[in-house]
């Protein structure tokens, strides 16, 4: 009964810590501020978890290592006899950074042992027995790095607490070695006697060699080190306490107990974003948005007046081919927020003014987040979605539109990294009825 309410007590430490980590998941910004003209432009400090499909960070894990048995008499016996070679595969899933879930199932070969007594009046014919152990356990994963020092998707190490139940299948007992000592024989496998002239003979030990299922729970710390993206190197030790008949006999008390040692290896699958570890989002206010726009635009306009000569609306495409009003985006983000769907309804009506004018909607990502293949996907989706609102929402025919998408691989702007969240809107040379405008011709002839 006290493992019991020590199992109970160890879980629900576990989980209430879990659960407090929920609220504790800020991330560490590599871009806390950058300066602006002696202006600071900064994330929001709270950042927010990405969103996840339930098919999401979801790894494998295999492990090899040694299962040591500690039941009754086996501590009497020489120490390192009690180890065997074992075997471990699971499947998980991470539901947050700091708690997850797994499956594991393994084989673990035990040792049992014969009364002390016995086993040192008699060794050659008591002492230790060998048997077979499936177990399977339902484990609680919770990562206590990420609670204290808060999440980071680059972090080498992280200590992970291990609690679990499941059942312990024994099966494969020595039965002829259990024999023997069940009928208390000698080398010979004859009747052994403390005194045979009284006919006082030695007494047995019994050991019950047919399989058994029997409930078990264990409690253990993982260390995991991650060597990339997709592989973590793991090294973990539980101590598991089960039934006291798991080893075929029954003695005293409620319990027995083994620990396993066990090294391996971790393996992460793409989540949904293509990415194979949490990402948490740097999330810019409106503020912050509203201020990047209007220095934006202070951008754009610095361009035209370097370019007076350029007649009205046809200057700001004339410049780079590309009109002035961009639709800008939160970081790892393609839905267009209200603010910026002023800009696309911009954008619709200066075609719908315009019809000797075609566009083409190209995206872009910046160089600082994620990486080129993931990019140059968002880039796709921000310009998808711009030309889905010009079409479905703005009625702009669709032979007026072209999609073109750079990831990070163009940087239009410069100066700050934010601004190439971007979709902006080039003329249309090729598609359509583009042409150049007499405005155009002009210029090209001076």
């Amino acid at each position: 009964m006290m493992t019991k309410k020590i199992y109970i007590m160890v879980t629900a430490m576990l989980l209430s810590i879990a659960v407090y980590g929920q609220g504790y998941q800020l991330v560490d910004s590599t871009y806390s501020h950058t300066k602006l003209d002696q202006d600071s432009l900064y994330y929001d400090e709270m950042a927010y978890l990405d969103d996840y499909h339930f098919l999401d960070n979801i790894f494998l894990v295999g492990q090899i290592g040694l299962s040591h048995s500690m039941s009754e008499n086996t501590r009497f016996g020489n120490f390192f006899a009690n180890e065997k070679l074992s075997f471990n595969i699971g499947v998980g899933k991470w539901l947050y950074p700091s708690f997850g879930i797994r499956f594991t199932g393994g084989l673990h070969p035990q040792v049992g042992r014969a009364e002390w007594e016995l086993s040192d009046a008699y060794p050659e014919t008591f002492g230790n027995y060998t048997y077979n152990m499936f177990s399977g356990y339902f484990d609680g994963l919770v990562n206590f790095t990420n609670i204290i020092l808060k999440y980071k998707e680059d972090r080498v190490f992280n200590l992970i607490g291990i609690i679990g139940l499941g059942y312990n299948h024994t099966f494969g007992f020595d039965k002829t070695k259990c024999a023997i000592m069940a009928a208390g024989l000698d080398a010979n496998h004859k009747p052994r006697y403390n005194n045979p002239a009284a006919g006082d003979r030695v007494m047995g030990y019994d050991v019950n060699t047919k399989p058994g299922n029997y409930f078990a729970a264990h409690v253990g710390l993982q260390g995991r080190w991650k060597i990339s993206p997709m592989f973590d190197v793991i090294g973990e030790v539980t101590f598991n306490g089960t039934d006291d008949k798991y080893n075929g006999h029954e003695y005293d008390r409620v319990y027995d107990t083994y620990f396993d040692i066990l090294i391996g290896a971790q393996f992460h699958f793409k989540d949904c974003h293509g990415r194979r570890r949490f990402h948490y989002v740097k999330n810019l206010n409106a503020a912050v948005l509203e201020r990047l726009a209007r220095m934006q635009d202070d951008e754009n306009e610095k361009l035209a007046e370097a370019n007076m000569a350029v007649p009205e609306i046809f200057e700001k495409i004339r410049f780079n081919e590309a009109l002035q009003t961009t639709v800008s985006f939160y970081v790892d983000r393609y839905y267009i927020t209200d603010a910026q769907k002023k800009n696309v309804k911009s954008v619709a009506t200066f075609l719908a003014t315009h019809p000797d004018i075609n566009l083409i909607v190209t995206g872009y990502a910046d160089i600082e987040t994620a990486y080129p293949a993931y990019n140059l996907r968002l880039s796709q989706k921000r310009a998808q979605a711009v030309y889905d609102m010009l079409v479905n929402e703005f009625h702009v025919p669709t032979n007026r539109l072209r999609i073109d998408y750079k990831g990070d691989t163009v940087q239009p702007y410069t100066s700050v990294n934010e601004w190439n969240r971007a979709v902006i809107f080039f003329l249309d040379r090729d598609g359509g009825k583009s042409q150049i405008l007499e405005s155009e011709k002009s210029i090209d002839n001076e």
